[in-house]
């Protein structure tokens, strides 16, 4: 199997992914010793990295103008992506939010439904239910005690969680919530 020995010359995210996925993918057809061997060399240069990022960022942090300038490199999708990475930054409002949905969309799907995030604007989101959730009887239940309940555990600066209503009359016969109690 040939590998591209030639460094990178990509510059954004998704095609930097794709290289590491690549690589990933002829790991994957590597006997156990070599991969554990490649997982380790991989962890061993992750904390190295995620070290040297904390140690940078703690000495840059006594000055607001590198305060300034480190929030706003943040904002490039490969800076954060590389943060996030090694822990550096908390996951954004959107990230624990759609990880929140993602949680109660099993229980949502086992009953014809799902969840769709509307808008987030901090400190509120607005979300719509959707399927045979939209219009059912048990909604208002599954809203607050399952959807809103897991926004508001994942995010707490969140503090209004707003149902924008869909069409409705979803054809559902099924009235019971997934979240009502057993």
């Amino acid at each position: 199997m040939s590998i591209d020995r030639r460094p990178t010359q990509r510059e954004d995210l998704s095609s930097l992914l794709k290289d590491i996925a690549s690589l990933e993918g002829i790991f994957a057809t590597w006997d156990e010793d070599h991969r554990a061997a490649a997982s380790a060399y991989r962890r061993a240069i992750d904390g190295l990295h995620a070290e040297a990022f904390k140690r940078l960022i703690r000495a840059l942090k006594s000055e607001p103008a590198a305060v300034a300038a480190i929030k706003e490199a943040v904002r490039d999708e490969v800076v954060y992506a590389v943060l996030r990475h090694h822990d550096i930054i908390k996951p954004s409002v959107n990230e624990r939010v759609e990880a929140a949905l993602a949680g109660v969309r099993p229980m949502l799907a086992a009953h014809g439904g799902d969840v769709q995030l509307v808008a987030v604007e901090p400190p509120k989101i607005e979300l719509q239910l959707i399927g045979a959730c939209d219009g059912c009887a048990a909604s208002a239940l599954t809203f607050h005690a399952g959807i809103k309940s897991a926004i508001e555990q994942a995010c707490p600066e969140i503090t209004e969680v707003v149902h924008v209503k869909g069409l409705g009359g979803s054809g559902s016969s099924n009235f019971v919530s997934p979240f009502a109690a057993k």
